[in-house]
């Protein structure tokens, strides 16, 4: 009789967990593709166009599975992105935080005018993550393209040994001080088309930056929200700046904001290896004027020292981009376009 009523109980129990996990399995779906669906209005609401066939559920019960198939997006400038399909999965007890694949090839086109641009993204192993809030905002985002090559109808060809970025958490003071949302990248063994590097050659070895974006950009066209968030006191604050570029060695940190023009405007502290080797290339390539060329050798000069390891130029100096000109010291060197 005992045994009898145990095996009931068990039975009993097992029907009641699993009609436990089904209901948290529906519920955790239910919120996923709410929060997506959140996500998505955001977006169409800053002037995108997202669209996608999905999302897709799957995994019951024990695993929770999105899939994004034929997903498309078209930016307010007109760059339109086709991707292969992306698949996500979320944990059952943690159904915001979605681990993402997404190799294959990635179409690009830029329409401007008449004038239709287009390019091919391969990736083998594109996978990152998302975690969403409860309302639908991206909390943090990162992507790693592994190695990817970009060509196209009108491209040489481009190559990345990796590539990998990374957005968030936002950060919002209960202070009043403007929202931080922290960004990082970095780009390892790039590979431009012959001739396209310009005076610092055709092989980057390495750029990475780590940084935050002080206030929140409006929602709506960049046209409308960069000079809101412009006239907020947003800036793009860098922790760290890092390039090294044929003879360029670069460590910075500084800041960038906009100007009146929509120009990019801001300071950097740096620690510049291979200035005099960049300025002789820039002459000889005619990107600055032989007077500029000069002026800034002797200001090379006057505050560079000479690293006895390597028995090259060590220049800190400030390089500040203001009015349309980027300036090495007090050295105007070249023009700087706007943003937009």
């Amino acid at each position: 009789m005992r045994r009898t009523r145990l095996v009931s109980l068990g039975a009993v129990a097992l029907v009641v967990f699993a009609l436990a996990v089904s209901a948290y399995w529906y519920w955790a779906s239910e919120a996923l593709a709410e929060g997506i669906a959140r996500w998505r209005s955001e977006q169409i609401a800053r002037g995108y166009e997202i669209d996608y066939d999905g999302p897709h559920m799957g995994g019951f019960p024990f695993a929770l599975t999105v899939t994004f198939n034929q997903p498309t997006a078209t930016s307010p400038q007109g760059l339109a992105w086709q991707g292969p399909p992306i698949i996500g999965e979320a944990k059952l007890w943690d159904p915001f935080t979605i681990d993402l694949a997404f190799p294959g090839t990635h179409q690009l086109r830029l329409t401007e005018g008449q004038e239709q641009r287009a390019a091919a993204v391969a990736t083998e192993e594109a996978r990152g993550q998302v975690v969403l809030a409860l309302d639908g905002q991206v909390d943090s985002a990162s992507v790693d393209l592994g190695a990817l090559r970009v060509d196209g109808p009108d491209l040489q060809p481009l190559t990345v040994d990796r590539l990998t970025a990374r957005m968030g958490p936002l950060h919002q003071p209960r202070n009043g001080d403007p929202d931080e949302l922290n960004l990082a990248g970095e780009a390892v063994a790039v590979r431009l088309p012959e001739g396209e590097g310009g005076p610092l050659g055709d092989s980057l070895e390495r750029l990475s930056f780590r940084s935050t974006v002080v206030g929140g950009i409006p929602r709506g066209k960049p046209a409308d929200s960069l000079p809101q968030w412009r006239d907020a006191g947003g800036l793009w604050r860098f922790e760290s700046l890092s390039a090294l570029w044929g003879p360029l060695d670069l460590q910075a940190k500084g800041r960038l904001g906009l100007d009146q023009a929509l120009r990019p405007a801001g300071l950097f502290d740096t620690q510049l290896k291979g200035a005099d080797e960049i300025i002789d290339r820039l002459a000889e390539d005619g990107r600055i004027k032989p007077e500029a060329a000069f002026a800034a050798q002797l200001a090379v000069a006057a505050m560079g020292r000479r690293d006895a390891a390597s028995g090259t130029t060590v220049l800190e100096a400030p390089i500040t981009l203001r009015d349309g000109l980027l300036f090495l010291g007090p050295v105007p060197l070249f023009p700087i376009a706007p943003v937009l």
